[in-house]
């Protein structure tokens, strides 16, 4: 199955929209780009906010998102 491509910025948001659908979503976790602020091209990376706890439940909607839409870094 071909996955849709997708830039940095519709990852991130792609990232966040399944996030909130996870049974287990608490207020406040989100998937962010690095450096804070940056978007499309300026972006080196993403990491997580929330409760350190959560990380489990965000790198299993990271891998969920991964396996549906390929990066395409711009």
């Amino acid at each position: 199955m071909d996955r849709q491509i997708v830039n940095e910025d519709e990852y991130i948001a792609i990232c966040n929209q399944e996030l909130k659908k996870h049974p287990y979503y608490e207020e406040g976790m989100e998937v962010t780009g690095v450096p804070k602020g940056s978007s499309g091209s300026d972006l080196s990376g993403y990491t997580f906010q929330g409760p350190e706890k959560t990380r489990g439940i965000v790198a299993q909607v990271v891998s969920s998102v991964d396996k549906k839409y390929e990066l395409r870094v711009t």
